[in-house]
C-alpha cells in the first residue's frame, strides 16, 4: 500500500475522501496592493473509520505553471468548465479594474493563449457561470475602481462569452497549445442586458473596452434592460454572491458596495430573463464581499460573513436558505437561532442615494479618512 502523504493510517479505515480547491491571484499587501498571479492548490483529506471517528487534514501547495502567466489581480472570477479548464476573467489591480481573460488547464497546469472579441470594460467583484447547454459563460454585474467603496461605480450589466471551439479543444487537448491561432476558437463577447445604473464612463479601468450601446450587433436579447428597480440592481453590484442552482437557473444575492443589500434576484439562462424569487423568513443583515455555497445534494445555500457599509464593519453571522421549503424539513447541520430578528430590506430610495460608488463628501469624513483618500489619489496619479 502506498504510503499516505498526510498521516500514518490507523487500523479500521473505511473510506478516504479527497477534495481539492484551486486558488489564483489575490492581494498580498494592504490597501489593495501587491497583487499576485500565483496558483495554489488546497487539498483536504477525510479519513472515516469503523469506530465512527473522523480525521481530517488539509495542506496548501504552490503550483508551478507553464506558459505565459496572466496579469496579476484580485476580486476576479474563476470558473471551472469541463472539470478541467479554469477560466479567469476580470479583476482589480492597484491601477484599477481589468477584463483580461485567461485559461488554466488544471491537468497539465499550463496557461492557454486566448483571444476574445468585443470585450466589455474592466470590472471586479462580478460573477461568471458556465451555461453548458448554450456553450457559453454568462457574466453578471460587478464594479469598477481601485477599491471596494470609495471609487468607481457598480453596474447591472449581463454579458455572455461564446466559447467558440471550446468543445473541440476539450475533445482534442493538443489543440490547446495555442487556441488563439485558430479563427474557430476566437471567443466572442456580447451584451445581453445593458447597464441602467451609472451613465458615466469608468475611466479607472485598466482595459477600457467599448461598452457603448451604439453597436447594435453587440447587443443581445435585452429582454429586461430597464426592468430592474434600483434596489434589485444592487444584487448585481460589486462583490455579490451568485450560484447556479439548476442547469437553467442562477441566484444572485447581497452585494452592491454602497449601499449593500440583503435582496435576492433570479436569472433564467434559457430565456435570458430576470426572475424574482418569493423569499420568506427573517432577512439577514445587508452585506457584500461575503461567501456563499450551494449544497446541491441537500438543496441549501449557506451564506457567511461580509461587510456592511452602514456600520462600517464585518458581518460575522451565518445564514441558511432553504430552496425546498415545501418539504417542511429541519436543517440539522448546526443549531439555528429561532429568535433571530428580520432586518429591513433595502429600499429603492436608499439604493438611489447610494449613488452607486460616487466618492463620499470629504466634510463627512474623519481627518484620517481624508488623509488616506488623499494618499490613494496621489498613488493613482503617480501610477499614470
Amino acid at each position: 500500500m502506498e504510503k499516505d502523504r498526510f498521516m500514518r493510517l490507523r487500523p479500521g479505515l473505511l473510506k478516504k475522501n479527497v477534495a481539492k480547491a484551486v486558488r489564483f491571484g489575490g492581494f498580498e499587501g494592504g490597501g489593495y496592493s501587491g497583487e499576485t498571479n500565483e496558483v495554489w492548490v488546497l487539498t483536504i483529506v477525510d479519513y472515516d473509520y469503523e469506530d465512527d471517528s473522523l480525521d481530517q487534514f488539509a495542506v496548501w501547495e504552490k503550483m508551478e505553471t507553464q506558459g505565459t502567466r496572466p496579469k496579476a489581480r484580485a476580486y476576479h472570477s474563476a470558473t471551472l468548465i469541463h472539470d478541467r479548464y479554469l477560466v479567469i476573467i476580470g479583476g482589480m489591480t492597484h491601477l484599477g479594474s481589468c477584463i483580461e481573460e485567461s485559461i488554466l488547464d488544471i491537468q497539465t497546469w499550463k496557461w492557454i493563449d486566448l483571444s476574445c472579441e468585443g470585450e466589455p470594460r474592466g470590472r471586479h467583484g462580478h460573477s461568471v457561470v458556465w451555461d453548458k447547454r448554450r456553450d457559453r459563460l454568462v457574466m453578471f454585474g460587478g464594479g469598477s475602481g481601485t477599491d471596494l467603496l470609495r471609487t468607481g461605480a457598480d453596474c447591472n450589466e449581463v454579458w455572455e462569452l461564446k466559447m467558440k471551439g471550446m468543445n473541440a479543444m476539450h475533445r482534442s487537448p493538443a489543440r490547446s497549445q495555442g487556441c488563439s491561432d485558430n479563427d474557430d476558437t476566437m471567443w466572442e463577447w456580447s451584451k445581453i442586458h445593458k447597464n441602467t445604473l451609472s451613465p458615466r464612463n469608468n475611466s479607472d479601468s485598466v482595459n477600457s473596452g467599448d461598452d457603448s450601446d451604439s453597436d447594435g450587433s453587440r447587443e443581445g436579447n435585452n429582454h429586461a434592460d430597464s426592468s430592474l428597480s434600483p434596489s434589485e440592481s444592487l444584487c448585481l453590484g460589486r462583490c455579490h454572491n451568485a450560484m447556479k442552482i439548476s442547469p437553467d437557473a442562477v441566484l444572485l444575492m447581497f452585494g452592491g458596495g454602497r449601499p449593500s443589500t440583503n435582496g435576492m434576484l433570479g436569472y433564467d439562462l434559457a430565456n435570458d430573463a430576470f426572475l424574482r424569487p418569493n423569499v420568506k423568513g427573517p432577512l439577514p443583515v445587508p452585506r457584500f464581499t461575503g461567501v456563499a455555497s450551494f449544497l446541491e445534494t441537500e438543496g441549501y445555500i449557506l451564506v457567511h460573513g461580509g461587510f456592511n457599509d452602514v456600520t462600517g464593519g464585518a458581518v460575522l453571522d451565518m445564514n441558511v436558505l432553504d430552496l425546498a421549503p415545501s418539504l417542511r424539513r429541519h436543517f440539522t447541520g448546526f443549531p439555528l437561532d429561532e429568535d433571530r430578528q428580520s432586518q429591513e430590506s433595502v429600499s429603492d430610495e436608499a439604493a438611489r442615494n447610494g449613488q452607486y460608488g460616487a466618492n463620499p463628501n470629504p466634510r463627512q469624513m474623519s481627518a484620517l479618512q481624508r488623509l488616506l483618500l488623499a494618499q490613494l489619489y496621489e498613488a493613482q496619479m503617480n501610477g499614470l
